[in-house]
């Protein structure tokens, strides 16, 4: 059996999607303090690994993601020296610490892939595919059930389902420019995949992706594209919510009541009793905090604080002191612990890509599909803190768009034909004197 090398170099993308929840828990099982435990662990080790390597390729950055490292890490020597001065430790909490450690993660993956551009996405896909089902069937097969649905017990975890994305936008676009049953097919299976782990977040994050990928399909691809390939799509929609409408809903009546649920939830995300709201009402326990501390975040002192969100039933604290807070925003976590400071490091990378994306003329296939999909971070972020392997793709999208813009020439487009014809020419009177020479 013959090896293909070329998967060597997914490997750096892969060691960062290994944090997710998804793989881990095959390691861990639903066993969350060996699951903590051992995350805790590899974050620290690939987060030394990506500053090291990123200082390592210093160079290869471009002018501007120098900058944003060495605000980074004058950042981080900063902490050092306070964590020093009042703890006399250089690294007192580490929880604390990783809120700016993580932004290494962006400089390890754009410095390797900068000049190095032989990664295959096939196999990051079928890397988060495995996973997937992975973790379903051998860790949560609970959750594969109408019961599940209904009860809103999803079992697997938001980063999993937004990490399902990647391979969404990954086959759609195979579609659209190269069609495929087989593409069309696993689109679809994503998407129900999707919609059956009912993380409405993702939802909408779906929902923004699909408008924005469309616009740059449309406006900036540098290949034409049929969109005449979408109505397959749409004939297969209707078709499956008829026919899927007809079986389950009149066996399962409660699934209705779900999705009527899941939209109500979506249309008015502060609402009482929804997850919306509890997000709120965490926001507003901490907003003093985040105002008084605004510039540059609470730090050590954040961590130490007592709980500030409590339950109204009981009136207790929703979480146990010393383990950090739990936020439920990227936005809320940053600014409480690092403050406008390292949001603005984070949005200068963010920005950049988005600038870089939209400020060119022509991207090619890959370039938009993870355009699109980095700029969904901006919406997942609000319920969610944003995962490990967000920081990774944000790496390679930088690395994408950065590429050379290909200048296309008239003249020497007709060089290239002139010596295609010349090729051609001299390989068909080869031929031809071959057949008239005897044998």
């Amino acid at each position: 059996m013959k090896f293909n090398y070329s998967i060597i170099f997914a490997i750096p993308l892969m060691m960062i999607m290994f944090l997710d929840p998804m793989y881990l828990e095959l390691l861990s099982g639903n066993d969350e303090a060996t699951l903590g435990s051992v995350l805790s662990v590899l974050v620290k080790l690939n987060a030394g690994i990506a500053f090291l390597y990123s200082a390592y390729r210093f160079q290869s950055m471009s002018p501007y993601m120098r900058l944003v490292f060495v605000l980074i890490t004058l950042y981080v020597f900063g902490m050092c020296m306070e964590s020093y001065y009042k703890y006399n430790s250089f690294f007192i909490y580490p929880h604390v610490f990783l809120r700016l450690l993580l932004f290494y993660f962006v400089f390890f993956i754009y410095t390797f892939y900068k000049n190095n551009d032989y990664l295959q996405l096939r196999y990051i896909i079928n890397f988060i595919l495995i996973g997937f089902v992975l973790n379903v069937v051998l860790i949560h097969p609970d959750a594969l059930s109408i019961s599940s649905f209904t009860h809103h017990e999803r079992g697997v975890n938001a980063t999993t389902m937004y990490m399902l994305v990647i391979p969404f936008l990954y086959f759609a676009s195979k579609y659209l420019f190269e069609g495929g049953i087989y593409n069309l097919a696993m689109s679809f299976i994503v998407v129900l995949a999707i919609i059956f782990f009912q993380h409405r977040t993702v939802w909408v994050c779906m929902v923004c992706i699909l408008a924005l990928y469309v616009y740059l399909v449309k406006f900036k691809a540098e290949t034409s594209v049929n969109f005449g390939k979408l109505v397959p799509i749409a004939f297969v929609i209707v078709v499956l919510a008829m026919v899927s409408s007809a079986f389950l809903f009149s066996t399962h009546p409660e699934i209705i009541a779900k999705i009527q649920e899941n939209f109500s939830d979506i249309e008015n995300p502060s609402g009482q009793g929804t997850t919306g709201g509890w997000r709120y009402n965490q926001f507003l326990s901490y907003l003093p905090f985040i105002q008084d501390n605004f510039l540059m975040g609470m730090r050590f002192e954040g961590f130490e604080l007592p709980i500030q969100f409590y339950r109204d039933d009981i009136d207790a604290p929703v979480f146990e002191d010393g383990n950090g807070h739990h936020f439920h925003s990227f936005y809320v976590d940053v600014l409480f612990y690092v403050g406008l400071t390292g949001m603005v490091l984070f949005m200068m990378m963010q920005f950049y890509v988005v600038k870089k994306g939209f400020g060119r003329n022509v991207l090619n296939e890959k370039q938009i599909v993870i355009l699109a999909f980095i700029v969904s971070g901006f919406v997942y972020g609000v319920s969610y803190i944003l995962p490990y392997f967000f920081y990774a793709f944000l790496g390679l999208a930088i690395a994408y768009l950065e590429q050379a813009v290909p200048h296309h020439s008239f003249v020497l487009e007709s060089v290239r034909r002139r010596k295609e014809a010349l090729r051609n020419a001299r390989a068909n009177k080869i031929s031809d004197l071959r057949s008239v020479t005897p044998h």
